[in-house]
């Protein structure tokens, strides 16, 4: 019997701020959050889930600057406090920062994901709890928009993401390319996440500012939330996420 596609977005949440100028404050981070719409079918399931790497303790981004996740162990922005290997001291054109994400699927049923795309949002809050004292930061977005904006236009066609799976490429190339409104971009390679028992994906993110970035962007916090969908793998040859 044909069982039919069901659908299952899980949102990736980007803050990238930059401060250009000398002195400027900068912040890069994605946190990652896990929602799966319609995901029963007759044979099974189909449960993303994700969580950051690299060993911190809460949940929360995965690029962040110490001010904002103190709590967190590998901030790029703080060269004393159990830096990654990319402590870059605040973003500057030029700057790679690279970080990893686990994506798990503890269905029953195999996925296949078949679409990525990224929305700008308004703000990003981050809460932590530290000796039973909770404290809450939160970053507006420094573009309220996109129209005629030369600075977000700079920005987006500056930065490069760049989504990798070990050797399987899913995206390489502006963050403008991902931006496609309702529509979804087709990864470069589908790629497969194995249902329960098997173990999660490490995705490692790749974010780069081209050094020919202008001082335009100096200053500003640019939010974007990154959405990937996926649909059961199982009879869905043919399938297309633009036309459902």
């Amino acid at each position: 019997m044909l069982i039919k596609n069901k659908i299952m977005m899980y949102t990736f949440t980007g803050l990238i701020g930059l401060g250009l100028s000398v002195g400027g404050a900068t912040f890069a981070l994605f946190t990652s959050s896990a929602t799966n719409d319609g995901n029963s079918a007759t044979a099974g399931t189909v449960n993303i889930n994700v969580m950051r790497d690299n060993g911190d303790p809460v949940p929360g981004p995965m690029f962040y600057p110490d001010s904002l996740d103190p709590l967190a162990y590998h901030p790029y922005d703080a060269q004393d406090k159990k830096p990654s290997g990319e402590s870059i001291g605040g973003w500057a054109p030029g700057d790679t920062v690279v970080r990893d994400m686990f994506l798990g699927n503890s269905g029953s049923l195999t996925a296949r994901l078949v679409g990525i795309r990224a929305k700008m949002r308004e703000s990003y809050t981050q809460t932590t709890t530290t000796n039973g004292n909770t404290a809450t930061n939160t970053i507006n977005n420094g573009v309220t928009s996109t129209s005629n904006n030369a600075a977000y236009t700079e920005f987006v066609d500056k930065m490069n993401i760049r989504i990798t799976n070990a050797e399987t490429v899913l995206f390489d190339g502006k963050l403008s390319e991902l931006i496609t409104g309702d529509k979804w971009k087709k990864p470069m390679e589908e790629l497969l996440i194995a249902g329960s028992p098997s173990g999660p994906l490490n995705l490692k993110f790749r974010a780069e500012l081209s050094k020919t970035a202008g001082n335009i962007v100096a200053g500003k916090n640019f939010i974007f939330d990154f959405e990937f969908t996926a649909v059961q793998d199982k009879h869905s040859a043919g399938f297309d996420v633009n036309n459902q």
